[in-house]
């Protein structure tokens, strides 16, 4: 979640100790693991209930009831447990086996097959391996990238791309290396970020790895709709101004292009930022988008909005089949109108081109095409609003939204900030007015859709 401007760090880790101690049986120094198990035991709680994060700051006095939850504290001790999970699964795990290995050499869990091969016989030797492309981070438009470099003269390379926002299967290549030891292999890459892990298997055994990421772009595809947005128009109805906070950059609520994007097995929404700047440490940290579709094969439609807390609805004749919203700090949400949620959204956020894409699987989604429609809201994200977006105050604050700048005069400036839409630009058809679209005071506010030509 976003936070409202304060700095957060977290605690002292009880299963660490228990981690040390295991090492510390490797030396045989049982009176180390010994008090580190004693050190565990003294930060759980209850019968030995061994939690997340132990607290190691003064203590603090529980706060009377009623107070904001946002500060107060439940009580803590320094050294007792910090009010996060408890028992934390692994850690109460970690505990027990410290136990049982007290009475051993070494910890008992410990498999045979990796004392053999790192403490009878030693560290292994690795292998060389250098790769010398990709670089890291480096933005691929194709669907396959080079990787290049040395390693021992023979030796058998494997690249294995594992796609990470999408979730697609990885794909490995496996290439020779000359008898000068440099090789060549053509990697698969597909949208998003994309890991290589490259490993070297010389004929001795021996063995090394190196790992790239790259980006990979949308490529071979169809473009089913495209429309632009006016420059400056991030301000709802016309009066809307951003929260004060050095946080908020200004573009970062304008939307300038919609795009639905399909190839041969997925569909990709994507909408073009003014400003896409980190925020509150994530690239996508103050945005969130929504986008409500009508799929005119469908019969269940919906025009309420994500949350009633929104103050708006989809129009009647663009009601919506289904709805994605994302944001930089919670999965993609995507359900249908009749409350099945859907599975297999992927979201990439890029500060380069100042886009946000989401892609989905074109066998759930469908097949986007002539008659469909699509109605697109970008507002701020709230981890700690019921709704998830943030809210509004008569003027601005510094981390909410003003229905008006200070001293503003249009009659919207005297509305309830908490009526009025949570919207701060659209993707309105031809011919209409954003500014009437989202005005609350002439008509219950309805968002459109563009439909696809």
């Amino acid at each position: 979640m976003a936070d409202r401007g304060s700095t957060r760090s977290g605690h002292v880790w009880p299963v660490l100790a228990g981690e040390r101690a295991e090492q510390a049986l490797q030396t045989r120094d049982q009176a180390t693991a010994a008090s580190l198990l004693k050190a565990m035991r003294d930060m759980s709680s209850g019968t030995g209930l061994v939690p997340e994060q132990a607290w190691e700051n003064p203590g603090l006095a529980a706060s009377p009831y009623g107070a904001d939850p946002a500060t107060a504290s439940i009580g803590m001790r320094d050294g007792g447990p910090a009010g996060s999970a408890s028992p934390l699964t692994w850690a109460q795990a970690q505990a027990l086996r410290l136990i049982l290995s007290l009475g051993s050499t070494r910890p008992v869990e410990q498999p045979d097959v990796v004392r053999r091969r790192y403490v009878d016989r030693g560290m292994p030797q690795a292998a060389p391996l250098t790769v010398t492309a990709p670089a890291d981070g480096t933005a691929v438009a194709g669907t396959s990238v080079t990787v290049e470099g040395s390693t021992a003269p023979g030796a058998r390379v494997d690249v294995a791309a594992t796609p990470i926002d999408t979730g697609a299967p990885t794909r490995i290549v496996s290439v020779r290396a000359g008898s000068d030891g440099t090789f060549t292999a053509q990697a698969p890459v597909s949208f998003g970020e994309v890991v290589l892990t490259v490993t070297a298997t010389a004929s001795d055994g021996r063995t090394a790895h190196a790992r790239r990421t790259v980006i990979g772009d949308i490529v071979g595809a169809t473009t089913v709709l495209d429309v632009t947005d006016p420059d400056g128009d991030d301000d709802g109805p016309g009066t809307y101004a951003y929260p004060t906070a050095a946080d908020f950059h200004d573009g970062a609520f304008d939307l300038r292009r919609f795009q639905v994007i399909t190839d041969a097995t997925t569909v990709y929404l994507r909408a073009e930022l003014r400003d896409l700047s980190p925020t509150f440490g994530n690239q996508m940290g103050a945005q969130l988008l929504d986008v409500y579709v009508q799929d005119q094969a469908v019969a269940a439609r919906s025009t309420e909005a994500a949350f009633p807390q929104r103050n708006y609805r989809i129009a009647e004749q663009d009601a919506w089949t289904q709805r994605v919203e994302v944001q930089g700090f919670a999965a993609p949400v995507w359900v249908t109108a009749g409350g099945a949620a859907q599975a297999g959204a992927a979201v990439r956020a890029s500060g380069t081109t100042r886009t946000i894409t989401v892609a989905l699987p074109k066998s759930t989604f469908g097949t986007p095409g002539p008659g469909w429609r699509f109605a697109v809201v970008l507002t701020g994200q709230d981890g700690f609003s019921a709704d998830q977006a943030r809210g509004f105050a008569a003027t601005p604050q510094p981390y909410q939204f003003g229905v008006c700048a200070a001293g503003g005069t249009d009659p919207l400036c005297a509305a309830d900030p908490g009526t009025v839409p949570k919207a701060m630009d659209v993707i309105v058809p031809a011919g209409q007015s954003q500014a009437d679209v989202l005005n609350p005071l002439s008509r219950p506010v309805a968002v459109p859709a563009v439909p696809v030509p």
